[in-house]
């Protein structure tokens, strides 16, 4: 596929990489807290825009479900199962993806590391256009944290933070929808 010069609202598809309960207790929590702050964001941004929402859970029998400040913002969209680290290891996920015919991917959730990068690697394998936010992943271990972005970086990922995804999206300041949606940003 060809690279876009900057992500479109048109093409582009947020994902939620297990955000769940076990696994958030694991973090740092002031690192949680920030990161479930910017993920909120992101949600919210991307309902606002129209921009499809995939959310996966890892083997959530053991690890627990989303959790509850993230569950609030997804409405009815309900998570997709995997005990497979890549969520490309999972055939439904393969097929929702598939179905919306998008070519960017925005990545957000835990842990770096381990599912987030491997879903990107993977993404890029097939051809999409990735983007793994800084600030919306995390790892329990820093060094996990900055040695998996910088893998996928190595691969042909970007690294934004979400205030770069939220004004590539947004694109112009004194619109209403600009007015609406940089309050969440200041809040930040």
């Amino acid at each position: 596929m060809d690279r876009l010069l900057r992500i479109e609202r048109e093409e582009a598809v947020l994902i939620v990489i297990d955000v769940q309960e076990v696994l958030m207790k694991r973090m740092d929590p002031e690192t949680g807290k920030k990161v479930t702050q910017n993920i909120k964001i992101l949600l919210k941004f991307a309902k606002e825009m129209a921009i499809p929402i995939l959310i996966t859970e890892q083997y959530p029998k053991g690890l627990g479900k989303t959790i509850p400040e993230i569950k609030n913002e997804l409405g009815s969209n309900h998570p997709i199962e995997k005990v497979t680290f890549s969520c490309c290891g999972v055939e439904t996920f393969n097929e929702r993806l598939g179905q919306l015919k998008r070519n960017q991917v925005i990545l957000i959730g835990i842990e770096t590391h381990v599912c987030v990068l491997q879903t990107a690697t993977d993404l890029i394998q097939k051809g999409y256009e990735v983007y793994v936010v800084a600030d919306a992943v995390c790892s329990r271990k820093k060094l996990d944290w900055e040695i998996g972005l910088r893998w996928v970086e190595k691969k042909g990922a970007m690294i934004p933070t979400t205030e770069i995804i939220a004004f590539q999206l947004l694109k112009e300041a004194g619109t209403e929808e600009f007015k609406r949606l940089s309050n969440w940003l200041k809040s930040n």
